[in-house]
């Protein structure tokens, strides 16, 4: 409801804003639902590009003298737009975003707009507008806000307060002018209070020139006004709250899991430990599966007289030969079904370096039979990373992520829900690759000097993706608050980072790793040169020695190994869970 006003008589030439008035009701639960309605008239050499309304949320519009000086860029301040109108009828609008989110423009973009006459309203609520103190409540309020340029002939500004809110108890600031104290209105300029309705308070003021409007500021004793028990899910804290516990979460599992097992004394084996084929040395050892677990068991069923590789032109042909039963029962669980794998469309077939999608997709099939395999034998049983408390970690940051997004207020909150688990999605799946694929890739890389061309356009899509990752955040980050965007990667950087943290070797695999450790160090010592006289052409059971799938496994720089292994070094890596 607007209160009237005496009548102004504005001369007939008069531009600008003939007449704006300011309805403004305080709700109970501390938000404000603001009605504007705006006449102006003559007013195309103010807007040339459009009517273009900024809202008065802005900090620096507290033009209050005691206030002059506080210019902030942001007060947690959001606006949710309700109606629009020109001249009566629903219009076309777009609010702004990030730091310009209090422009609205109204009608066609970049339209000038015309000499005649136009009434414009616009109906909006304020969430956190007013300052709850525990004596005192306020509520400062600049009609026109900071940027309007052109001249008002009349303003009215009314605030209606709850019932529970009494006048008597009420003090008001008013003011009209410009933003600071040697900016007063012009000697013409007047100001006068005209509520009669009653909780209500209102002043008219007339003939404000640009850069000038009408503020109150209003106190009142506490306790009429509260704000709802959810209103904590929109604070600072609380975003970054989230990841604080998450840390603190993963940093108590870290504690109550405890050191594994120290290293004992490395002892020269000359054969690797007994019942552990190569494949699984790798596995016990890394953690992982990779490309180079896969030449190591290429290397192994050569070795066993299963199959015979052929190398041309940087590709590999396998080729099934026949073997007795007595060898073949000998292979390795992941040895005999990848063994079925390789040759279930055929007697032989060709295996490349290319990073084609249908190429790597058949590498990544055989990757992950010979990981099933592995992790069913030993998962649990000589390391662990304990998958229930990452994944019960991820699905807490996935929930409260959800629900901080569903509830964000921002300039343009829409897309939060969608931003925030997109790149916590692929933030964490290409997080993993990293640890899990690429960074023991490219360390092989660097120990064998080979290879890294097959690496580059695996790294570019994760570079992609990174970019990717990016763009939305600074979305989020001008959509929402940049608070909420560092939120999402506070929470990406501590599942990566802690849960690496918690992969543990039992008291056997820590004594099981000492054994292979032993082993390699005869590998390096003593079979290494022996390995490097190997050529990279050898392709029968009596060229290859026995330890050379094992050198593979365990990345001990030798000629054939490095040729196989690096054909497979981008694989799917496989981890263990």
């Amino acid at each position: 409801m607007f209160l009237g006003g005496t009548a102004l008589a504005e001369p007939a030439n008069f531009s600008g804003i003939a007449q704006f008035r300011a309805d403004v009701a305080v709700r109970e639960d501390a938000r404000l639902e603001v009605r504007e309605e705006i006449v102006v008239r003559n007013a195309a050499s103010f807007y040339k590009y459009g009517f273009r309304r900024d809202l008065p949320i802005l900090p620096e519009g507290r033009w209050d003298p005691k206030d002059v000086n506080e210019r902030k860029r942001k007060n947690g301040i959001r606006v949710e737009i309700l109606e629009v109108t020109e001249d009566g009828v629903p219009v076309r609008y777009e609010q702004g975003s990030g730091y310009t989110y209090s422009q609205v423009r109204i009608g066609e973009r970049n339209v000038p707009l015309d000499s005649g006459e136009h009434r414009f309203v616009l109906h909006y609520l304020v969430d956190s507008p007013l300052s709850l103190g525990t004596t005192t409540d306020m509520l400062y309020w600049n009609e026109a806000g900071v940027r309007q340029n052109s001249p008002t002939a009349e303003a009215i500004l009314t605030i209606h307060l709850p019932a529970a809110v009494s006048l008597d108890q009420v003090q008001v600031e008013p003011r009209v002018g410009g933003r600071s104290v040697s900016s007063p209105g012009d000697p013409e300029t007047t100001l006068e209070r005209i509520d009669d309705v009653p909780n209500t308070i209102a002043y008219r003021a007339t003939n404000m020139g640009p850069q000038q409007s009408l503020s109150l500021s209003l106190t009142w004793p506490s306790g009429a006004i509260h704000k709802p028990w959810t209103d904590f899910l929109h604070s600072e804290s609380l975003v970054f709250g989230v990841p604080a516990l998450l840390f603190l979460f993963y940093l108590a599992a870290w504690i109550r899991i405890g050191p594994e097992p120290k290293p004992g004394a490395v002892v020269p084996r000359y054969e690797p430990p007994d019942g552990f084929s190569p494949a699984a040395v790798r596995f016990l050892t890394t953690g992982t599966t990779d490309g180079r677990s896969f030449a190591a068991v290429i290397a192994q069923l050569a070795l066993r007289g299963c199959l015979r590789v052929e190398r041309e032109n940087g590709k590999y042909k396998l080729s099934r030969l026949m073997s007795d039963r007595t060898m073949e029962s000998s292979l390795a669980p992941e040895e005999t079904i990848t063994l079925a794998a390789l040759f279930e469309g055929g007697p032989s077939i060709e295996l490349s370096p290319a990073l084609d999608q249908s190429n790597q997709a058949q590498n990544a099939r055989f990757v992950f039979h010979i990981h099933q395999e592995l992790n069913q034998q030993f998962g649990g049983k000589y390391l662990t990373r304990h998958p229930g408390i990452i994944a019960l970690s991820v699905l807490g940051t996935f929930i409260s992520a959800l629900l901080l997004a569903a509830i964000a207020q921002g300039p343009n909150p829409g897309g939060a829900v969608f931003f925030t688990m997109w790149i916590l999605f692929c933030g964490l799946a290409m997080g993993m690759m990293f640890e899990l694929s690429f960074a023991t890739a490219w360390r092989s890389v660097f120990r064998s000097g080979k290879g890294w061309l097959t690496l580059l356009p695996g790294t570019a899509a994760i570079a992609i993706f990174g970019s990717a990752i990016v763009f939305m955040l600074t979305k989020l980050a001008a959509g929402v608050s940049p608070s909420f965007a560092w939120m999402v990667v506070a929470l990406l950087a501590i599942n990566l980072g802690w849960a690496p943290q918690l992969k543990r070797r039992t008291k056997l695999g820590r004594e099981l790793l000492d054994q292979i450790a032993g082993f390699r160090q005869f590998l390096e010592k003593v079979e290494q040169d022996r390995m490097d006289r190997l050529a990279p052409s050898a392709s029968t059971p009596a060229d290859l020695d026995r330890y050379v799938p094992y050198a593979i496994a365990l990345e001990v720089k030798e000629a054939w190994g490095d040729h196989l292994a690096q054909t497979f070094l981008a694989s799917t890596v496989v981890a263990e869970n």
